[in-house]
């Protein structure tokens, strides 16, 4: 008997993994991604240095998100800090921006996200593009997660702001490649 109880638990745990494991397939692999990012010489613009994963119209910092896949994207600002516009200014990462979903060129402001964006990102206003930053994000990096459950392309803009020592912000650079969602089709 005390036989038996055993085999009938180890099926139950087996069913029970082998469920938990198509579930999380079906949910998608979260792949992290990194996208380095520092300052030109004149501390004006916010230049990309890791390499671009698009296949088309591929650029710094370009991510694809591939089909049946969740992106964990970790923006890391790197390189000087040290801001030249007051003494004891530095540099920190500011926000990201969302907006031109499915335009061939960088839109001409940020925001006007629609349902699919709102259900794919943590947007904290959609009327901005702005997203809010998620766990583990601090003065020299910014996550966000994407679920990718839909097919489209979308700008972001990462800013940086130049603060000094009581706070004010001084100056800002951006820089402004795109997300390309291979979303999760039935």
């Amino acid at each position: 008997m005390k036989n038996h109880l055993t085999k009938t638990r180890l099926v139950q745990l087996f069913i029970t993994l082998v469920l938990t494991g198509l579930f999380t397939v079906a949910q998608g692999q979260v792949v992290n991604h990194n996208v380095q990012m520092q300052l030109d010489n004149a501390q004006n613009n916010l230049d990309i240095t890791t390499r671009g994963q698009c296949s088309s119209n591929n650029h710094n910092g370009c991510i694809n998100v591939r089909e049946h896949t969740q992106a964990r994207i970790d923006f890391s600002f790197v390189g000087n800090k040290q801001c030249n516009r007051a003494e004891g200014a530095k540099w920190e990462i500011g926000e990201v921006y969302l907006g031109g979903k499915n335009s061939p060129n960088k839109p001409g402001s940020w925001g006007g996200l629609d349902q699919e964006v709102k259900n794919d990102f943590n947007v904290a206003d959609a009327g901005t593009g702005l997203l809010n930053k998620g766990a583990g994000s601090n003065d020299q990096s910014i996550i966000i997660t994407d679920q990718n459950g839909s097919t489209y392309d979308i700008w972001y803009k990462v800013t940086a702001i130049c603060v000094d020592s009581g706070g004010s912000v001084l100056a800002t650079a951006e820089s402004d490649p795109r997300i390309r969602n291979g979303g999760t089709p039935d």
